[in-house]
């Protein structure tokens, strides 16, 4: 495949995967909807922390059919899928099964087609510029985050949650379009098992520490995308002004600095931006005015918008040609498991305890990561250089 092919279809798959996001991050407005027909916080956690049961649990046998039979007929089931079921939450009135099930069926959509589409974008990029292909791939994510909870959140003031849920489901209908018309990049078919493939990757020592990294820093964002519009409601000020900036800050890190983990030292990247995160919750107790809000936001963009292409790049750096879709797709399950599943606990914590202390947990957490990846990357990697 020529350089010409590889951009086009870098491209197209990019685009989709921009449009897919568009409608998977309007659901970060589902809890106001949730709140809207009797749901409290801990009901909040329970909807929202659904949908990482079937992303986490979909994800070991995705990764296995996309190593076996290639990206794009994923890419399209996925997108697919999730048009549909974002249309049927028309049919939700009330916290009930059905919302349940939705949400479920969303989290197989997604696992199919995140897992899919960043590992087709891996098989276009160059090894030499990984870190900045993947960099722009998730800028392009983020920006979507600027466009669904943005956009929605005006559909839901003037228009309703009908209107809200036909207009995000559209987007999966165009991410459909732009995948269908990607070409399938070269990769090895693994003859690996669902099962040892997986988990061994997963337990691998290549792994382990990056993915449980990655797995905390998920929880903080976590965090942030499934409780901070209801938090900021409680103080009068409107969503959007997190959503803003956080997709506008994190593009500008991406494109500008997008190329700074294929100079450097990737662990040397990686360790700061959490120290960054990190210092934006130990400021979220300190929120009482949409400034205030914003310069959060502002900051925790900053360490996030490094972070995640950096992790991302030093996967791949780390899979061979033949699990590259199992790398993507550990990857993506501890993202889901740290985003997801934790919601169940976080809603608990803020119904008990109110945000402020959930936020203050969640910095511990993210502390606890630091201190695990310095022990791997700096302490440990010393210790075997002096050894050998």
């Amino acid at each position: 495949m020529s350089f010409v092919q590889k951009y086009r279809d870098f491209s197209l798959v990019t685009l989709g995967n921009f449009f897919f996001f568009c409608n998977f991050s309007s659901f970060f407005l589902l809890p106001l909807f949730i709140t809207d027909i009797g749901g409290d916080e801990a009901r909040i956690g329970y909807v929202m922390g659904t949908f990482g049961v079937t992303s986490i649990g979909v994800i070991p046998f995705a990764a296995f059919l996309i190593d076996h039979y290639g990206r794009r007929r994923f890419m399209i089931a996925g997108s697919f899928l999730m048009f549909l079921v974002s249309l049927l939450y028309i049919l939700i009135s009330d916290i009930d099964a059905k919302i349940f099930i939705l949400r479920l069926i969303q989290g197989v959509a997604f696992a199919f087609f995140f897992t899919s589409a960043a590992t087709a974008v891996s098989d276009y990029i160059p090894s030499e510029i990984r870190a900045y292909g993947l960099a722009l791939f998730g800028a392009f994510t983020i920006a979507s985050y600027s466009v669904g909870p943005t956009v929605g959140e005006l559909v839901i003031e003037r228009a309703g949650y009908t209107v809200f849920f036909i207009y995000t489901s559209m987007f999966s209908l165009l991410a459909l379009v732009l995948c269908f018309f990607s070409r399938e990049g070269s990769f090895t078919v693994s003859r690996r098992s669902v099962f040892r493939g997986f988990f061994g990757l997963v337990f691998s020592n290549r792994f382990r520490v990056l993915l449980l990294t990655n797995l905390i820093i998920a929880i903080g964002l976590g965090s942030m995308l499934n409780f901070f519009s209801v938090f900021l409601d409680e103080n009068e000020i409107h969503a959007r002004s997190f959503f803003l900036t956080y997709s506008v800050t994190v593009i500008l890190i991406r494109v500008l600095g997008g190329k700074l983990p294929d100079i450097i030292e990737r662990r040397k990247i990686v360790l700061p931006s959490m120290f960054i995160m990190i210092l934006s919750f130990l400021m979220i107790s300190s929120i009482d005015s949409v400034a205030r809000a914003v310069l959060v936001s502002f900051v925790f963009s900053i360490g996030y918008g490094i972070f995640y292409p950096t992790v991302s790049a030093m996967i791949i750096d780390r899979a061979l040609d033949d699990e590259r879709g199992t790398a993507m797709g550990a990857f993506n399950m501890s993202f889901s498991i740290g985003i997801n599943f934790f919601a169940f606990a976080l809603g608990l914590i803020a119904r008990d305890y109110g945000f402020s202390n959930m936020y203050r947990a969640v910095g511990v957490f993210m502390i606890a990561g630091c201190i695990i990846f310095t022990l791997k990357y700096f302490i440990g990697s010393g210790r075997a250089k002096r050894i050998s």
